[in-house]
């Protein structure tokens, strides 16, 4: 499997790269592209959100949870606004903070065996609609800002998947090694209930989910 620092390299110029096309080609501005760009770089960790043995993933959590706790306060501060506004910014980052990384993280490192259900296409999908589902309802951010956002956070898990697959090819000796395909997979046959379980949580939360005919209307647009 690929290191931390080759996931955190290659999502954060993977998204960057992605969000610079979608500036160029005016499906979003500046400041959109920006966040795309940082939520897709922690895509690229989130994967291994399953592995807390190594001090680079430690120090990795670490970044990611002071970096989405900020992304909270700020996405915050543009939906509210009021005299307590500061106060209730810095409260929400600290609180944000320590639920990410002392809570959440925590608990799905002790819970969750390494290249287990975690680490699938599914999975990481629940965790894009999750975002999508906060960002529209609870941040009060646009239905096409919080997909964007929530896409973004697909891509980069995806490409950390991905390149867990690459690294799991020996091209030198032209051999598969063991731990090839336990990383980019969509279901698991030894595991069905688990997997359609993830399935239906994908359905449910895809289905109440904000109107997402905007984004598929410009996606649409760009591929044609």
């Amino acid at each position: 499997m690929a290191n931390f620092h080759t996931h955190l390299g290659v999502a954060a110029t993977a998204s960057t790269a992605l969000a610079a096309a979608g500036v160029y080609a005016k499906v979003f501005g500046l400041t959109t592209a920006i966040l795309c760009a940082i939520v897709g770089t922690i895509g690229g960790l989130l994967p291994d959100i399953d592995l807390d043995h190594s001090a680079p993933t430690k120090r990795g959590f670490f970044l990611g949870s002071l970096i989405a706790s900020t992304l909270i306060v700020v996405l915050y501060a543009n939906a509210y606004y009021g005299s307590r506004l500061i106060l209730d910014a810095l409260m929400l980052w600290a609180g944000s903070f320590v639920i990410i990384r002392y809570v959440l993280l925590d608990t799905f490192s002790r819970l969750t065996v390494h290249r287990g259900v975690v680490h699938s296409v599914p999975y990481m999908a629940v965790f894009a609609l999750l975002l999508v589902h906060g960002l529209y309802f609870g941040m009060k951010l646009t239905a096409f800002t919080s997909w964007m956002l929530g896409l973004f956070l697909l891509f980069g898990s995806l490409v950390h998947l991905m390149l867990d697959e690459i690294y799991s090819v020996n091209a030198f000796g032209l051999r598969l090694k063991k731990s090839f395909g336990t990383a980019f997979k969509f279901i698991e046959f030894d595991k069905p209930l688990q997997y359609l379980v993830l399935y239906v949580i994908v359905a449910v939360l895809f289905f109440k989910a904000p109107p997402y005919q905007e984004v598929w209307r410009i996606l649409s647009r760009l591929t044609h």
